[in-house]
């Protein structure tokens, strides 16, 4: 026989006999077994929402496990906030370069320029940092570490921003646009007078102190501005270099730059600027030269046109000199574009700053090439020709070629 409660109850066989009261007992035992045997153990299985629903507890199981999930998330972020953010958005940019004989080498050879390791980093909508490394092979074959810029950042708005640290002068359009990456450039290198100043550069194109920049929208026309308050340069009597004071500013300089440039509304490819310094450099002897710095840039890059010029007027009190350079640029296939570029400088050789900069002399370069863009973000090949006149020097015509990349 079968309970409704699915157990199994052996049949009970009645006694046959007169005696009816014990029957009905043996009657009453079988049904209070099976009543029993049918009814919830006890309370709490009666309330089981299992026993009521088997939805609701699948939903129920599945709202744990999602709340288990959002707990799991929100301490892999916390741990994430903690942890610093140098190497995740890293890029790494090199070129490999060759030349046929010019005035760093009396043969053709190939060479390695550097390698540039740049990362940011954001905490909020306010805090920002920037670091760009790079490691250099010199002419002895020996290895150099570089930093670049290295800066601390906070927003206030759009109007008031505030960096720290050593960053690019507001001197121009290319220094504050390319930096030290040459896949970004449409040539091999920068115009010659804004070289870096370890490259023999005769401007302050890097500064160590304070940096205030904000932009503003006004009618469609965006208004930018950069100024720059630090510490100013020193020419090494070795070298004939100009160098950055990094740490123990003893000569005495100081360097205030100051950009403010304009993109109109018609023409969002076009950028006017207007930009001038005041540096106190510090020369050989220890005398110092107050050099001030003039200058106007232009820029238009839409489309497959790059057109750049920027005009640079040095005055002290003694002399003056300027400088200027003309790049076009023009894509005649979806990869392929020719380039072309005038750049010269003109000083005097009675100068008390540039006499004392060992590239600080009349030079003017004449620049025609192509670059082939393997990936416009990744990768380019680059062939020019460079044709070189310095004043008292040898003119030199050389084919240069460069593969840059960037990781």
């Amino acid at each position: 026989m079968q309970s409704s409660g699915g157990v199994s109850v052996q049949p009970v066989k009645l006694i046959k006999s007169g005696n009816s009261i014990g029957n009905l007992r043996i009657w009453g035992l079988v049904i209070f077994l099976i009543i029993l045997q049918g009814a919830p153990a006890n309370a709490e299985e009666t309330q089981s929402p299992a026993t009521e629903n088997p939805k609701i507890s699948r939903q129920q199981s599945e709202l744990n496990q999602l709340r288990e999930r959002v707990k799991q998330l929100e301490d892999k972020q916390a741990l994430e906030d903690l942890q610093p953010e140098f190497g995740v958005n890293l890029g790494a940019y090199g070129d490999v370069n060759f030349a046929t004989p010019n005035r760093d080498s009396s043969h053709s050879t190939f060479w390695l320029d550097s390698l540039d390791l740049y990362s940011t980093a954001n905490y909020g909508p306010r805090l920002n940092f920037l670091a760009e490394l790079q490691a250099e092979v010199e002419d002895s074959n020996e290895g150099n570490f570089d930093v670049e810029r290295l800066w601390v950042g906070y927003t206030f708005n759009d109007l008031f921003i505030v960096r720290a640290g050593r960053q690019h002068t507001a001197l121009g359009y290319w220094n504050n646009t390319y930096h030290h990456a040459k896949q970004h450039y449409l040539t091999v290198n920068r115009p010659f007078f804004l070289e870096f100043e370890d490259e023999g550069g005769v401007f302050p194109m890097h500064n160590v102190g304070m940096e205030l920049t904000g932009s503003l929208n006004n009618s469609g026309n965006r208004w930018t501005y950069d100024l720059n308050i630090g510490n100013g340069h020193f020419i090494d009597p070795a070298t004939g270099y100009l160098v950055p004071v990094q740490v123990s500013n003893n000569y005495g300089t100081s360097l205030v730059a100051l950009r403010i440039s304009n993109r109109p509304a018609g023409d969002p490819g076009l950028t006017l600027g207007a930009f001038g310094s005041a540096e106190r450099v510090a020369v050989q002897a220890g005398d110092i030269v107050d050099e001030r710095l003039y200058g106007v840039d232009l820029s238009y890059v839409e489309g497959s046109t790059e057109v750049i010029t920027e005009f640079f007027r040095p005055v002290n009190k003694e002399k003056s000199a300027y400088a200027y350079y003309a790049q076009l640029g023009y894509r005649v296939l979806p990869d392929l574009t020719p380039y072309a570029r005038y750049e010269a400088l003109f000083t005097n050789s009675s100068d008390p700053y540039f006499s004392e900069l060992l590239n600080g002399v009349t030079r003017r370069q004449i620049i025609a090439g192509v670059r082939y863009d393997l990936d416009p973000l990744r990768s380019a090949l680059k062939l020019q020709y460079r044709h070189d006149a310095k004043e008292g020097s040898k003119i030199y015509n050389l084919v240069e070629a460069q593969w840059c990349f960037g990781f």
